[in-house]
This record gives structure tokens, C-alpha cells and sequence, in this order.
């Protein structure tokens, strides 16, 4: 999967800087997919972070209720051409699709004539 992202999350009150480093060089569970600012007043999503690992997280730091998150990032699977937006406002995380995943062809959809024979209806004499 090869996702690219676009946009960032704000917190209020910043990150204090043992929380800022404890997200950067956190491994597995940590960091939850997310980057800190340099002044720790947003996170930005790691290049090879999933969508709901993100979404998951930042449900978690919202519940936690220690600082109001707000913002949008947008997560684009360039595989499967699905847009995905992710948005917190006012202590709600939300992941909406906007663009759905292009259907994979089970079948084509062209009719290889010379392979087919003609049926005729009726014989015209």
C-alpha cells in the first residue's frame, strides 16, 4: 500500500517537549502513526502510517481529554485511488471515504465478435 498524505491535526496546548520526543521516537503503538511539529502545536501523519491505526490514536488522545485537537489530513492510496478524510473538531474524531476505491473488472466489459457466431432469428427466403 502506498498512501500519501496531506494536512495536519493543531493541539491545544502544545506538546511539552518529553511528550513531543516520547511521540517521535516512540516504536509500535507510541506514536500511533504521527509526527510532532518542531513546537509540538500539531502532528502530521508518518509517510507509512494506515489510516486507522491514525484514526485510532488520535480517538484515544481526544478521550484522554488533556488538550482539544482540530484539523484535517487527507489520506490518498495511489494503488487503489482511494481519498480518505480524516477530521477532529470540537473533541470528535471522524474518518470519511470521499472518494471510493475503483471496482477491480471481473470481467471485460468488450464482446470479442469474431468469436462469436451469428444467430439468426428467422430464415429469410
Amino acid at each position: 500500500m502506498s498512501t500519501e498524505y496531506a494536512g495536519a491535526m493543531d493541539l491545544d496546548p502544545p506538546l511539552d517537549p518529553e511528550e513531543a520526543s516520547w511521540i517521535r521516537d516512540g516504536v509500535g503503538p507510541g506514536h500511533g502513526g504521527w509526527i510532532p511539529t518542531r513546537d509540538g502545536s500539531a502532528l502530521r501523519p508518518r509517510p507509512e502510517a494506515d489510516p486507522a491505526e491514525l484514526v485510532a490514536w488520535l480517538r484515544d488522545l481526544v478521550a484522554a481529554g488533556r488538550r482539544e485537537v482540530s484539523g484535517a489530513v487527507a489520506a490518498y492510496d495511489t494503488e487503489t485511488r482511494e481519498l480518505v478524510l480524516i477530521t477532529a473538531r470540537g473533541g470528535r474524531v471522524t474518518r470519511r471515504v470521499v472518494r471510493r476505491a475503483l471496482r477491480s473488472a471481473g470481467r471485460p466489459n468488450v464482446i470479442d465478435l469474431a468469436t462469436r457466431r451469428r444467430a439468426i432469428s428467422r430464415q429469410i427466403s
